[in-house]
């Protein structure tokens, strides 16, 4: 049977009052079956995103397991509406789609081993790319939005301060930290940073000295921090620098994780960023703002109009 017209009532049984599920089955979406199979091949989609090739324990492969079906969970619905507003693909646009795949692997032959190697058969890859044209097709009817050159200058008008540059200085930095589980972590720490300045003052290279004797991860840099704006460092180690003059050095900064240096080698003055340079990000992120507000909005009407069983 096609799992299309599969009723509920046949996917769903129930016992004592609770709900249960064939075993192929993790949910069901107005009558449309999601099997173990679908949300597992979905997980397979999530894997390289999330954790690469590490290992994943049993509690993080149970996550992507309910996002994985919360996710089909969603085509469904979508896909679902989609053909009550009579939004199909014909057998021609399809075949298209499929030599442009065989094409991006090189031949129809590769594209037939990529497709077994998916765990797909050559007809339910064909069913599962009609549902993604389906979607594409809604996602252009009823989500898509195109911002226009006239609604992008009227918010950068309203929002200005939102595209200042901060004032920004060009940091190194020496950190020695103090160890809080050592006894004398606090001692050493403090004897370490001052022979660390006492070869400043003497005129060594500041780099130089960061790779000697800072601790922290910027050493391998000379203590090179790049440019910085307000909020990247300690309060009172940020303090100190923006009150500083270029190509000056502070004295030695006490705090509870440790000890710094800092050199200003450079200074930046707040910048409003003219139209015509945050055009374009600007652009793409009201379209993705106003197109996830579309989608969301769309989801929620479907779901409180639907029967969803997991």
């Amino acid at each position: 049977m096609n799992k299309l017209f599969l009723t509920a009532a046949l996917a769903v049984s129930l016992f004592g009052g609770k709900t249960l599920l064939p075993e192929s089955t993790v949910a069901v979406v107005n009558g449309i079956a999601i099997s173990v199979d679908e949300r597992d091949k979905e997980v397979g989609k999530l894997l390289p995103k999330a954790y690469f090739h590490s290992t994943v324990n049993d509690e993080k492969l149970k996550k992507l397991q309910e996002q994985a079906l919360e996710s089909l969970i969603e085509k469904t619905l979508l896909y679902s509406y989609a053909l009550s507003q009579n939004i199909n693909i014909t057998e021609s646009e399809i075949d298209e789609v499929m030599t442009n795949l065989a094409a991006g692997y090189g031949s129809k032959d590769a594209l037939e081993d990529a497709i077994k190697r998916l765990g797909f058969t050559k007809a339910t890859f064909r069913d599962a790319v009609k549902k993604d044209e389906i979607l594409k097709k809604l996602y252009k009817k009823e989500i898509e939005v195109e911002i226009s050159d006239r609604e992008l200058k009227e918010y950068y008008n309203k929002n200005m301060y939102k595209f200042k540059e901060p004032e920004k200085i060009k940091v190194r930095l020496i950190h020695v930290r103090n160890n809080p589980e050592d006894p004398e972590g606090r001692e050493k720490a403090k004897k370490r940073v001052d022979e660390a300045f006492q070869e400043l003052q003497e005129g060594a290279d500041f780099a130089d000295v960061a790779a000697k004797y800072s601790t922290a991860m910027s050493r391998i840099k000379g203590g090179d921090m790049g440019y910085l704006h307000r909020g990247r460092l300690q309060k009172a180690v940020e303090d100190v620098a923006f009150s500083m003059d270029i190509n000056t050095t502070s004295e030695i900064i006490e705090q509870d994780i440790g000890y710094f240096v800092v050199k200003v080698e450079d200074k930046l003055v707040s910048n409003q960023l003219p139209f015509e340079k945050v055009k374009e990000g600007l652009a793409k992120d009201l379209k993705e703002k106003e197109e996830s507000r579309r989608k969301s909005e769309l989801l929620e009407r479907l779901t409180q109009n639907s029967v969803i069983v997991k």
